[in-house]
């Protein structure tokens, strides 16, 4: 990891995450914790940090698919209470699964294709959880 990647990751813990994890929590109407592995964001470049957004985007929207009303901001409650998000090298281990409550996203910012989910697949996902 280098400068780039320090600070680039630093500035996302310092105003991003906390951001994104306060838009989250109006959402479902509960803190939700997010966990990111930054070593397998730095581990590269500066390219999987700067993708970082995308990923907070998609996350948002499945969010506003299940929390539609309360009933579904209950079933997320009882389900889930953290989202760990790693980024991985190979698009054949995307995965999303849950950890006992927490949402286990492995996505692919690395290299020259993107590999995630989209809102629609996680919200499917998770519904099928809950």
């Amino acid at each position: 990891m280098g400068l780039a990647e320090k600070r680039l990751a630093q500035e996302i813990q310092n105003d991003k995450l906390p951001t994104f994890e306060s838009e989250i929590k109006d959402i479902a109407g509960y803190d939700i914790k997010v966990d990111i592995d930054w070593n397998t964001f730095t581990a590269y470049d500066t390219y999987p940090l700067s993708r970082l957004d995308i990923v907070f985007s998609d996350l948002k929207g499945f969010l506003k698919k299940i929390c539609v009303d309360d009933m579904g901001k209950e079933a997320l409650k009882e389900k889930m209470s953290a989202i760990k998000l790693t980024n991985i090298e190979n698009a054949d281990d995307i995965a999303m699964e849950f950890n006992g409550d927490v949402f286990d996203l492995k996505v692919k910012l690395v290299g020259d294709s993107f590999s995630a989910y989209s809102d629609s697949q996680l919200a499917s996902y998770v519904e099928g959880q809950l």
